[in-house]
């Protein structure tokens, strides 16, 4: 009699013979494949193909408000050229067809095909999807790149805003990866094998991305690996196209995957605190580490919250859909066109139809000018508009939380506009982009996060705060934003250095022996790190005594790792601990380096591989036991203000820049003058027992039934009920910021 495993063996030995017969049927020849990748071969072939189209063809016929262009495959081997027709339908009535979701590369169109006739060149990538779908025997289809007059910017933007509805009216929207290997081939079929462990709750047990398990079989997460770090899962406009999708399969080259699937799968990755670990046995992981993974692993958790609106299945917070959480979670996804970085999520956006601006310049009456795709505007101009209308729709500064000021930038952006396009967008760690499932909350720029414990901050002081303080802005001219606010204080000094991004340091267990570079790069952050804090601690001693009365060695280690610090923690000579332990890591990465390095390294052997591992060991154990630095740290300076409080600043920030608090803005911003009335936005701060409902007090009256008051001194009135008075409260004294 079989037993369970033996009978769980064969039924993955049938699914795995399937698996092939059906690669087999929908592969493509070789040969196909080898005559693109030759530019004489596919100079003379367009020349032939020229010379014999038809020249008197219309390629493109105007488009009318709610038509579509569809592309139909005529039949065809795999060595012959491919052929289609145009075919024009209302997109509520075009009836079946599938769309395809592929990235377009950097390369230039190269190969060509006959559409009506006329010789069109298409990406090498297009042009392989285009033959093993025609394998597949899909005639009817949608492709943007084709289907799109490019050269038409009017039907390009017209166009452009509708392809969310094109891709959710698709029966079927083709994934394409690119072509198959055999690691990739491997890869999805064990991503196969996975999705049979997914359980009642969709997800894979933990058991199954366990550390030592996954070492048993590197080269399974190796293959898997692979897949993910495909173009396609790091590009922009891939994101609306899978999540408009009814049904998406996963294709690369004779291989297929339910998206859905996949998505489950990378879901209980992610709830597991796998995913890093699995894409870190990439072969070329070391390579990868900084600027493809991160692409990579942002985009995998972003589909995932955004499918299934929150990462944890029973999580009370779903993700709200507006422009500025969809900007804010794409920053690093890749687009050739940086309007793109706007325009092709822009139809996501719950708030899409309601977003605009009033303009006054030069108006007698404002005009609402909605925000739509238009490919006439500059990169500078859409960004312009786009922050304009989230201000307008959110009434919140939120907004203004992404934008940074880098000295030196060519960009003609305002200071106070992001650069959705910049290659090295800054973190912002505070930032949430799930919000709670009821419907009952605060007003959209207050945060959930308690306050501080001061007599005046309760429930009743909050709401009245939240009335009388919320956001006061205006569009001025010379795309000048005019913002409500005070100056809450100046800063007196910063650090030197800004502290390193320590994300790197979660990779030091995919190196190799036989590569150094990784190491050195480790080395160094920890360095700069331990430099860094070696400035914070002098600095933090001109605090004393510290405003809000916290011990000043209790507002650093609060400052360096957020609010969450155990009293058992602090002590008078944190300062010393925290830059001991760092110089035990370094010691440990000296010792690695020893067994290393060439000149140094102890002849092969099985003792000299032992050594080697213990040392790794050693360092592995010094990093996990490195005091927590917070997130908010990286890149940030630590500063002192003349009020004696201290804070982390953005890198670009300096002695004299002002501290300001702007109504509407929970966290207090850095202005820096320029000229004799404006300000430069420079960026958000993290000022250590900063409160905003504080912040914005100037003094508070308790009632006496015998004593006199003048009305006219005070903003507004709450009742406390602890001592059955009503309190008078007077708020600061407020002015116009002009930020340009």
């Amino acid at each position: 009699m079989e037993t369970w495993d033996q009978i769980l063996a064969r039924e993955r030995r049938g699914r795995q013979k399937a698996r092939r017969r059906m690669a087999h049927r929908f592969g493509v020849n070789i040969f196909a494949r080898i005559w693109i990748r030759s530019q004489r071969l596919l100079d003379i072939k367009t020349w032939y193909l020229r010379r014999k189209a038809l020249s008197s063809s219309r390629k493109y016929r105007p488009l009318s408000d709610g038509m579509i262009r569809l592309l139909r495959i005529q039949p065809g081997h795999a060595m012959n050229t491919i052929e289609c027709v145009f075919s024009y339908a209302h997109l509520s009535s075009a009836g079946d067809y599938a769309a395809l979701s592929y990235t377009w590369g950097q390369n230039a169109p190269s190969v060509p095909i006959l559409i009506n006739g006329s010789v069109t060149l298409v990406s090498e990538n297009l042009y392989l999807a285009l033959l093993h779908l025609r394998k597949r025997t899909v005639t009817t289809l949608w492709v943007d790149g084709i289907c799109i007059n490019q050269d038409d910017i009017a039907e390009r933007a017209k166009q452009v805003g509708c392809m969310k509805d094109i891709y959710e009216r698709a029966a079927i929207v083709f994934i394409w990866l690119g072509e198959s290997n055999k690691l990739s081939e491997r890869g999805f079929n064990e991503l196969q094998n996975l999705t049979t462990l997914l359980d009642w709750d969709d997800a894979v047990s933990h058991r199954e991305f366990d550390q030592d398990r996954m070492k048993q079989d590197p080269n399974k997460w190796r293959a898997i690996s692979d897949v993910l770090y495909r173009p396609w899962f790091r590009r922009l406009w891939v994101i609306q196209e899978a999540l408009s999708a009814r049904k998406a399969l996963m294709v690369c080259g004779k291989d297929a995957l339910d998206l859905d699937l996949f998505l489950k799968l990378i879901n209980s990755m992610i709830k597991a605190e796998a995913l890093r670990r699995v894409m870190r046995h990439h072969p070329s992981g070391h390579e990868v580490s900084e600027g493809t993974m991160q692409v990579a692993f942002s985009q995998l958790q972003f589909l995932v919250k955004a499918s299934y609106e929150s990462i944890y299945l029973f999580a009370e917070h779903k993700f709200r859909s507006t422009l500025l959480n969809y900007l804010a979670e794409t920053r690093w996804a890749e687009a050739t066109d940086p309007r793109d970085r706007v325009f092709g999520i822009l139809s996501l956006a719950g708030d899409s139809r309601s977003l605009g601006h009033w303009n006054t310049e030069k108006e007698t009456f404002p005009r609402w000018i909605p925000f739509k795709p238009d490919y006439t505007l500059s990169k500078e101009e859409v960004f312009i508009d786009a922050t304009k209308a989230i201000l307008c729709s959110t009434g919140s500064l939120e907004v203004l939380r992404f934008a940074r000021y880098t000295f030196g930038k060519s960009n003609r952006l305002p200071s106070w506009v992001p650069d959705w396009s910049s290659k090295e967008p800054h973190d912002v760690p505070d930032y949430q982009t799930l919000g709670p499932s009821s419907e009952k909350r605060e007003p959209y720029w207050r945060s959930t996060r308690t306050t501080s414990a001061t007599t005046l901050n309760t429930s009743p002081i909050r709401s009245e705060i939240t009335w009388y303080c919320g956001p006061s802005y205006s569009f001025g001219s010379r795309n000048t934003l005019i913002v409500k606010g005070f100056q809450f204080d100046t800063i007196k000094v910063v650090s030197r250095h800004a502290h390193p991004d320590m994300n790197i340091l979660s990779f030091f267990d995919s190196y190799s022996k036989d590569e150094m570079k990784p190491l050195d790069q480790m080395q160094r952050v920890l360095e700069n790190s331990y430099q860094w804090i070696e400035e914070c601690i002098p600095l933090a001693a001109q605090c004393h005594p510290y405003p809000t009365g916290e011990n000043i060695w209790t507002s650093l280690w609060s400052t360096l790792n957020g609010d969450s610090t155990q009293e058992s923690e602090i002590t008078l000579d944190i300062g010393d601990k925290l830059l001991e332990h760092k110089r035990r890591v370094q010691s440990k990465f000296t010792a690695l380096k020893k067994h290393l390095m060439p000149g140094q390294a102890v002849p092969p052997g099985p003792l000299s591989e032992f050594a080697m591992k213990a040392a790794l060991s050693n360092l592995e154990y010094s990093v996990s036991q490195l005091p927590s630095i917070g997130r908010s740290c990286y890149s940030k300076q630590f500063a002192v203000t003349r009020g004696r409080y201290m804070g982390l600043v953005p890198d670009v920030a300096r002695a004299g820049d002002i501290v300001c608090v702007f109504y509407g803005c929970e966290m207090p911003v850095i202005l820096r003058r320029y000229g004799r009335k404006d300000y430069r936005f420079i960026g958000h701060c993290k000022i250590q027992g900063f409160d905003f409902d504080d912040a914005v007090v100037e003094s508070s009256l308790v009632h006496r039934k015998r004593g006199k008051r003048k009305k006219g001194d005070f903003d507004f009135s709450i009742y406390n009920e602890n001592m059955k008075r009503k309190v008078y409260v007077a708020l600061k004294k407020t002015r116009h910021f002009t930020l340009v």
